[in-house]
């Protein structure tokens, strides 16, 4: 079965040449003064393709930035007075080391001391310390000094490790192809050292700024229902950047992900599927011309071809291309069509 789709407004002028090769550029009306017709038939038919058994390995190429691993806040929860700086600005610390101490008063819990024969509770005067929340470099106390007088909650360093991450922005369609937790990543630093493989750290919705508050999140780090979506589109992926790795934030390159791979499996070309997640349908053909609309599970992926986990059997035929949905192909639903475009003749 052959499908038309019949284009209106446009001419369409197809040159068949006979000696030579070349491109003729078309345009919508002739030279010769004659009108040309104003609707033309294209076939966009498909035909039948064979199921076979083959192999889907995903990979992805996605363009990398190295970032340094965002430090951790030091906070005065409470507020205070700075009576003690125990480190510089700059300097390497361990984690748990003291970073500042913190003078505060508490005020008395409600209604305590008020009984009969009492005297009212004094205010309580406490010291703390503040601590390194991971290892790394301190930054942040160059304008910090005794005396200081923090609001409750400021953050007075920022305690970063030494440590970096490659980072690659996912367009929000090509999430689809992640099935699992990437476990094969390759990571190319362009003009650098030789490629070399860097660890997953996470997967989640790309935040249009930074932030320590993270919402809750799923367990591809993508939040919950109800919950932030960062003000981002589409996914980001960060991986490890290994220590022996010379490495410098901001420098660019590429990441090689494998998202999935299958072997002898029931395989058929996308265009053969409408939906390409989860479940879709195709077109069986018969040995005898007669088509049969039918829902299919698949499974992965490599952008051109994708597994059929159950629904069809080596030796049955689909369609390729499958015809669009019926509730899609209306007139008007495509007006993209140029007035001029490229035609290349077999001879000349």
């Amino acid at each position: 079965m052959k499908k038309w789709i019949i284009i209106g407004s446009v001419a369409l002028l197809l040159v068949v040449a006979v000696a030579g090769g070349g491109y003729f550029l078309l345009n919508r009306l002739g030279g010769s003064g004659e009108e040309l017709p104003m609707e033309g038939a294209v076939d966009v038919g498909g035909v039948p393709y064979p199921v076979e058994l083959g192999t889907i390995d995903s990979v992805m190429v996605l363009d990398a930035t190295v970032q340094a691993e965002p430090g951790r806040s030091v906070k005065a929860q409470k507020g205070g007075q700075v009576v003690h700086l125990w480190v510089t600005d700059g300097a390497t610390v361990e984690e748990g080391a003291p970073i500042l101490n913190v003078k505060y008063t508490e005020e008395p819990a409600p209604g305590t001391g008020t009984g009969e024969g009492e005297a009212p509770a004094e205010p309580v005067t406490r010291e703390v310390s503040l601590y390194a929340p991971v290892d790394g470099k301190v930054t942040g106390l160059a304008d910090v000094q005794v005396g200081d007088v923090l609001e409750p909650g400021a953050v007075v360093a920022t305690v970063a490790p030494d440590i970096y991450r490659a980072v690659a922005t996912i367009p929000a369609n090509d999430l689809y192809r992640f099935y699992e937790e990437p476990d094969d990543i390759l990571l190319e630093i362009t003009n650098g050292p030789p490629p070399t493989q860097c660890d997953f750290l996470s997967l989640g919705a790309a935040e249009a700024g930074g932030g320590e508050e993270q919402s809750e999140t799923d367990g591809f780090g993508f939040p919950m229902e109800g919950g932030d979506t960062g003000g981002g589109s589409g996914g980001e992926l960060a991986c490890r950047v290994p220590a022996d790795v010379q490495v410098f934030e901001g420098v660019q390159g590429k990441l090689s992900i494998s998202t999935g791979k299958v072997e002898d499996v029931v395989v058929v070309p996308m265009t053969a599927v409408r939906g390409t997640t989860g479940e879709g349908e195709v077109i069986v053909v018969a040995e005898d011309g007669t088509e049969e609309a039918r829902p299919v599970e698949l499974g992965i992926s490599d952008g051109s071809f994708i597994e059929v986990v159950s629904g069809l059997e080596v030796g049955e035929q689909v369609m390729d291309p499958i015809p669009l949905d019926p509730r899609f192909d209306v007139p008007g639903a495509d007006d993209g069509v140029e007035e001029e475009f490229m035609v290349e003749g077999e001879g000349m």
